[in-house]
């Protein structure tokens, strides 16, 4: 709602040729963009997704052991159920102590993983929530260089105008000139006869 607002403000000042809200608006983007130094903030993204991927990698290679663990586990089961012997029921409870453990593992894996991808794109949030939204400023500003285009072209029109007008009054002022340069010398010829 308020988008709509600013937009409003921005035709109405342009349609009167009162720019400077607009001006104000992009020096608004310019400081929050500039306070927000995204140049500077890119390295800490770029690691921050590195360390995203490769967390995603090893995520991917733990899921493959994790199924494989489990299907251990499955066969112990069915072997245990099968023969009830103590080195059977030993196995099984090895199996189970280590597939648990390991899914535990990934579990905690994941948890940090997703806590920090959270904290990170929160931060990033919350800065870029602070920022004016560039596309609406660019979107003011093409507007704002069109009206100024179009002041310019009105001028030109006008000076083209005002030159032919120029050029006209030259060219009758010459004539004039030359007709007062003949009625004077016909005035002089006049004179000299009486």
């Amino acid at each position: 709602m308020t988008t709509s607002t600013s937009t409003t403000t921005s035709n109405t000042n342009a349609g009167n040729g009162n720019n400077s809200g607009d001006l104000s608006a992009l020096q608004s983007a310019l400081q929050s963009w500039s306070a927000f130094n995204l140049t500077d903030r890119r390295p800490h993204l770029d690691n921050t997704a590195q360390s995203l991927l490769d967390a995603k990698e090893t995520s991917l290679k733990a899921r493959k052991q994790l199924g494989e663990l489990t299907k251990n586990l499955k066969r112990a089961v069915k072997s245990a159920e099968n023969d009830m012997n103590k080195d059977t029921v030993t196995n099984l409870a090895v199996s189970c102590k280590s597939t648990i453990k390991r899914y535990q593992e990934e579990i905690d894996n994941m948890t940090r993983r997703c806590k920090s991808s959270e904290g990170s794109f929160v931060q990033l949030y919350h800065s870029l929530h602070e920022c004016v939204d560039p596309a609406m400023i660019m979107e003011d500003a093409l507007r704002l260089v069109e009206g100024r285009d179009g002041q310019v072209n009105n001028l030109l029109t006008a000076m083209e105008e005002l030159n032919d007008e120029l050029e006209g009054m030259r060219e009758e002022n010459g004539r004039l000139e030359v007709d007062l340069e003949e009625r004077e010398r016909e005035l002089k010829e006049a004179t000299r006869m009486e």
